[in-house]
């Protein structure tokens, strides 16, 4: 075989994705994969001990990414959400595991559709989903009972609702309300009584989050951070409010997956990046899952954990530190952890993604700022170049792992270093942390980027004339503002997405996000000169590096004309830019051969610049 360093960037990108992941019933497993191109849903038996068994396709779609599964408790009918080329507008449909062709529920392309978990009825009649047909600055929980064929909107109008979700015996429902990335609130509603009351009642930027319901009804597990700075988890009972903490670690409980029919609990803890698993039942005591390798939950859309209706297993989406993404099995007892997948088709020689080592740097106000260093395991003699990667969000995080179809691991092979720093806004270092992003887009993360930059050129085995920075989504923001207001420092540059004007890019938001705009970026009515000078196209003249841009045509998040302004005047003015747009995707990629294509001109325009 090859020297790993002599691959094509497409062998390493050589693997399947995986998306959400729900039980049909006890040994079937369901999950969204890429294998046919495009995310359709995957029906997976499995042994009582982890066995892989049976795989097949339940879907076929070609235009269509299925988003969310949520099968019936009786096992009859699976339901899910799909949008078209990238826009985002999922409609719901639902199949029946007797065989036969989806049932469109819905087909309405101006209105998003949102199902969630718990969602769906003991017997698939009633299901409860969010969408924004009455205002599409809204979205509202429907409640539509299929045989029937009737709808209703039980809850308050001109909010944004989601995660509606039954009881054990689907007489009430609870809902959050979302206030904003920060500040999200949980009401229960009884459809037969009327009556909608709030659990954990408050009026600040904080979490009080339902995760699911006990058995009996009485209680609900949550997520919360109310007066603390992590969110832990807590047992609430819905009459009284009378709150038991279960758990309530120095870190974040970032998942939580209950069984009321076991009895079985599975959560998770976001510990640097990487999670702890732990398990019991519910009142505890709780036990370290050491069954699996080290690594980290992930799910783009939908759930990364679920555990099987017997509650004696669970299944996860696991990320290693230098692999691609797996499911992987492991029992809630003794034993050990099975994967059941094989995501790495060609695979790659010598494992060349060492796993990251954890750093830090200071930036402008003393704080230190954690990033994940990728240093290539074999390096060319000499100093080395390096790639600064900016995550999306904001209000996410960077964690180790294969990223962006093997990217890192490419650019490693290829004696390039990646820094991946988790810059102030980034989620899992609490809520402090979290909100300094809030009303500050080009402020204080721009000097984390620069002291980032700064730690970069400050490192021995690092060339600082060869630096470059990639990044998608607020991530290619954040990419713009270092080109425009830190040129110093890089030779070249990747836009994915990104914002390159705040004004247009907060009047052309998708309808539901405007009533978070003024808040979470500003005003571009009171605020414009603030948001033109937090802008990265304000600073065009200072650009020297040579720049990717790249970008879907349906985006419903960062409209193309983000892009279009950028490209334009930068061609304008002489700079080198190469333009890359996607017809048929959105905010990213949905379509394998599209992401084949476009993470595979990212990977060889960033080593033709960089590597000697």
């Amino acid at each position: 075989m090859a020297s790993s360093e002599f691959l094509p960037f497409e062998r390493y990108a050589q693997h399947w994705n995986y998306g959400d992941i729900a039980w049909l019933r006890r040994g079937v497993l369901l999950y969204t994969s890429d294998v046919t191109g495009q995310l359709n849903i995957w029906h997976q038996d499995v042994g009582p001990h982890g066995e892989r068994g049976f795989t097949q396709p339940l879907t076929s779609f070609v235009n269509r990414s299925v988003r969310v599964i949520v099968p019936s408790p009786d096992g009859r009918s699976v339901f899910f959400a799909a949008d078209q080329d990238g826009d985002e507008q999922m409609q719901l449909y639902r199949l029946s595991t007797d065989g036969g062709d989806p049932v469109a529920l819905t087909a309405d392309r101006k209105v998003r559709h949102e199902l969630a978990g718990g969602g769906v009825d003991r017997v698939g009649r009633r299901i409860l989903f969010c969408d924004n047909g009455r205002n599409p600055a809204d979205m509202d929980v429907v409640l539509r009972d299929i045989p029937k064929k009737t709808e209703s909107r039980p809850l308050d109008p001109d909010n944004v609702w989601g995660n509606p979700t039954w009881d054990p015996a689907a007489r009430r429902f609870y809902a959050v309300k979302i206030r904003s990335n920060s500040r999200i609130q949980t009401f229960v509603h009884d459809p037969v009584r009327k009556t909608t009351v709030e659990i954990l009642p408050h009026e600040t930027d904080e979490w009080a989050v339902a995760e699911w319901w006990t058995r009996d009804g009485k209680c609900l597990l949550m997520r919360t951070n109310l007066d603390r700075e992590f969110r832990q988890l807590e047992l609430v009972d819905v009459a009284s409010g009378k709150r038991a903490v279960l758990v309530s670690p120095k870190a974040d409980v970032e998942d939580v997956r209950y069984s009321p029919l076991s009895g079985a609990l599975v959560y998770s803890v976001n510990e640097e990046g990487y999670s702890t698993l732990y398990t019991g039942p519910l009142a505890g005591p709780y036990r370290k899952v050491t069954a699996l390798p080290p690594g980290h939950l992930t799910a783009g859309w939908g759930n990364a954990m679920a555990i099987s209706p017997d509650g004696r297993s669970a299944a996860v989406l696991w990320v290693r530190g230098c692999r691609p993404e797996e499911i992987m099995w492991f029992p809630l007892g003794p034993g050990r952890s099975k994967r059941l997948t094989e995501s790495m088709v060609a695979g790659v020689p010598d494992d060349p993604l060492p796993d990251p080592k954890l750093v830090r740097f200071t930036s402008f106000d003393g704080r230190k700022i954690p990033a994940f260093y990728y240093l290539p395991k074999r390096r060319p003699s000499g100093r080395i170049p390096a790639v600064l990667s900016i995550h999306g969000g904001p209000e996410s995080q960077e964690r180790p792992g294969w990223m962006y179809m093997g990217l890192y691991a490419f650019l490693n092979s290829r004696g390039i270093a990646v820094l991946a720093p988790n810059i102030r806004g980034s989620s899992g270092y609490g809520k402090s942390y979290q909100k300094l992003i809030i009303h500050d887009w080009g402020g204080g993360e721009l000097k984390d980027l620069r002291a980032a930059a700064e730690w970069l050129r400050s490192r021995p085995e690092l060339d600082p004339d060869r630096l470059g920075v990639f990044g998608g989504s607020f991530g290619g923001f954040a990419t713009l503002g270092c080109v425009t207001r830190l040129p110093e420092f890089w030779k070249v540059a990747v836009d994915v997405v990104g914002p390159s004007n705040l004004i247009t890019f907060v009047k052309s938001v998708p309808p539901f996000w405007i009533r978070y705009m003024n808040e979470w970026v500003g005003n571009p009515e009171t605020e414009a000169e603030f948001l033109r000078e937090r802008s990265p196209i304000t600073y065009i003249d200072n650009v020297r590096a040579d720049m990717l841009i790249v970008q879907g045509a349906n985006d419903p998040r960062v409209n193309k004309a983000e892009s279009d302004q950028m490209v334009e005047r930068l061609r304008a003015k002489g700079r080198q830019v190469e333009y890359m747009v996607f017809e048929d995707e959105g905010h990213g990629f949905t379509k394998r051969t599209n992401e084949l294509k476009g993470f595979g001109a990212i990977a060889n325009y960033l080593v033709d610049h960089l590597a000697r």
